[in-house]
């Protein structure tokens, strides 16, 4: 829980703005993904950090390589693609699929079901 805590603070750091309102995260065995969400006018993916299992610390991904495409805060509901560019420091590509506080992430060939906290 303390590296969560961490992670999340170290990403708002990065990313914070004027616009960033809140933090939310998906964690399954190991794999803990934090979306700093910003509020212009509306809500809005605006950093994306990512840590594997077994890793001391997140990594904060480029943004021009994450694809939105999906995302309704009151549906609660997201979709988001990365693509590796070719960057051995980042992760290889992976997919993130949520609906109300479930995710799936699939990376590496697999699926990995977890838990998503909104925590809007």
């Amino acid at each position: 829980m303390r590296s969560n805590l961490i992670a999340a603070a170290f990403v708002l750091a990065t990313f914070g703005s004027a616009f960033a309102t809140s933090s939310v995260s998906f964690e399954a065995q190991g794999y803990l993904l934090d979306v700093v969400i910003g509020d212009d006018s509306r809500p809005a993916v605006a950093g994306l950090s990512f840590a594997a299992p077994g890793s001391v610390r997140g990594v904060e991904l480029p943004m021009r390589h994450v694809r939105i495409e999906a995302f309704d805060t009151a549906q609660k509901v997201l979709l988001l693609r990365f693509t590796n560019p070719g960057d051995s420091t980042l992760p290889q590509d992976f997919s993130l699929g949520v609906r109300n506080d479930a995710g799936v992430l699939r990376i590496e060939g697999k699926s990995i079901a977890g838990r998503f906290a909104w925590g809007l």
